[in-house]
């Protein structure tokens, strides 16, 4: 709670407490993904979207981190469900999943992105986490019809 703190808002923190529409992170993934008008170099992109950095083990997923600069990528080792992506989420798809239940990805192999960012803030782990799954997983089937 302490991200929607008057103090904490005006400071802005690096990886939490931001604020936009699910339609407008989606959209932010997409720019990613498809790095319109060369925004970024190509390369640093490449490799920011898929080099894994950080393989050491996530006690909270008990499973690999699989991190790269800046996100977390499903990987093809059998634990993306434990990183929070779809049942069926491509190796090379990556995102993030939020303390409270927010996630958001995208698949360089469907070129589709989602995001889900639910109002409140669910401090059961389990529950947050079964729940991002699902959403990805059926968001990620409907992009498929």
């Amino acid at each position: 709670m302490r991200f929607n703190d008057h103090d904490v808002r005006l400071v802005g923190v690096p990886g939490a407490g931001a604020y936009a529409t699910a339609a407008d992170v989606a959209l932010l993934y997409q720019g990613v993904m498809q790095n319109p008008g060369g925004l970024s170099d190509p390369a640093v992109l490449a490799d920011g979207i898929g080099t894994v950095r950080v393989t050491e083990d996530d006690p909270m997923r008990m499973a690999p981190a699989n991190r790269s600069r800046g996100f977390m990528i499903a990987g093809d080792d059998g634990h993306a469900l434990r990183r929070g992506f779809a049942v069926d989420a491509g190796p090379r798809t990556f995102g993030h999943d939020g303390a409270g239940g927010q996630v958001a990805w995208a698949d360089p192999d469907t070129g589709q992105s989602v995001a889900y960012l639910p109002s409140g803030i669910d401090p059961d782990i389990v529950r947050l986490t079964r729940r991002s799954v699902s959403v990805s997983t059926r968001a990620m089937r409907s992009l498929r019809l």
